[in-house]
């Protein structure tokens, strides 16, 4: 068969392609560095196919990205050239005994050209639970040869194996962020937050910037749900919460550390620059209300601390606390 025989720039896009890319991403698993468990499962393909040569293969809009490959160095080329990119549109395992002489193969780098050498290849594809088709489990040579029914069977099984993979791993990093995160208002909590010191320390004691915390602590909260229930409570919160992230720069962190105590991580912020972004937060939840009427202005007291050499996440934040302390008391 003639390379004339197929273009292989003009693979056939399946409907729906966006949601079967956005799938993909969703898994987050592309440009990941090598996993064992990944490599493992490209070596059982390889076994279980008799073959020297198996990869997980991740098709992406416009590029093969391997997850895993065994026989040779993983890299990424593009979807047209791929054939991979031919099985994400079906559902089905794909199998040919020798790749030059089928007519959906037999043009692409792989089979010919300086990319070329495969021969046989069977291919199952990696299907999410709304049956889209991300990647798929492959096993090749560069020789001509023939696989039976039962081992195609053996690589879908395995294919779903490495699905498995992939959902736990998506699962697991949900978990991840829903632990270090409030569940209320979606900021860093306490948890995050203390990494995010630490680091911030870290930097600080290598002489890569000087970092500020401040507290910021609603006053008499409780009295607010005790004379307008939990929801209103609530919504004062998440006010809070946007009022003080609109203000914060991008790379300092918000974080509700308690029921109505947050923080505001300032990076490479000391000195006169502190002052002035203690202001500007102060400022930012002036006169803050549920509604227009006025019936109902919630205050904030705040305190800053900035990092002094032999700080630590504990000490710099209790400074800032010291602050909040007292300039309540000071009123």
């Amino acid at each position: 068969m003639t390379a004339e025989v197929l273009d292989v720039a003009h693979w056939p896009v399946p409907e729906g392609d966006d949601a079967r890319v956005a799938a993909l991403h969703a898994f987050g698993v592309l440009d990941h560095e090598q996993a064992p468990d990944l490599d493992a499962a490209a070596r059982l393909a390889a076994y279980v196919c008799g073959v020297p040569f198996a990869a997980i293969n991740l098709i992406d809009r416009d590029r093969q990205w391997q997850a895993a490959a065994f026989g040779f160095e993983r890299g990424q080329v593009s979807r047209d050239a791929s054939l991979c990119g031919h099985v994400v549109t079906g559902t089905d395992a794909v199998y040919t005994s020798d790749a030059s002489q089928d007519p959906r193969f037999a043009a692409s780098p792989l089979v010919i050209g300086p990319l070329g050498g495969i021969r046989l290849y069977a291919s199952a594809p990696l299907l999410t639970r709304e049956g889209l088709a991300i990647g798929t489990m492959s096993a090749f040579d560069d020789t001509v040869g023939v696989i039976s029914d039962q081992q195609i069977a053996l690589l879908g099984d395995l294919a779903d194996q490495v699905m498995a993979l992939f959902e736990m791993r998506r699962m697991a990093a949900a978990l991840g962020r829903a632990a270090a995160r409030d569940g209320l208002t979606g900021l860093p909590n306490r948890r995050s937050l203390e990494k995010s010191v630490a680091s911030a320390v870290a930097r600080a004691e290598r002489g890569l910037g000087t970092p500020s915390v401040v507290v910021v602590d609603l006053d008499a909260f409780q009295a607010v749900n005790d004379r307008y229930g939990r929801v209103a409570g609530d919504a004062v919160l998440r006010t809070v919460a946007a009022q003080l992230c609109a203000t914060a720069r991008g790379v300092d962190t918000v974080a509700r550390i308690g029921g109505d105590e947050f923080v505001v991580l300032l990076e490479h912020t000391g000195g006169p620059g502190a002052t002035a972004a203690l202001n500007r937060l102060r400022n930012c939840l002036t006169g803050l209300g549920l509604d227009g009427s006025g019936e109902l202005i919630f205050s904030a007291t705040l305190g800053i601390a900035t990092y002094r050499p032999g700080d630590s996440v504990a000490s710099l934040l209790s400074r800032a606390d010291a602050e909040v302390y007292a300039e309540k008391a000071r009123r």
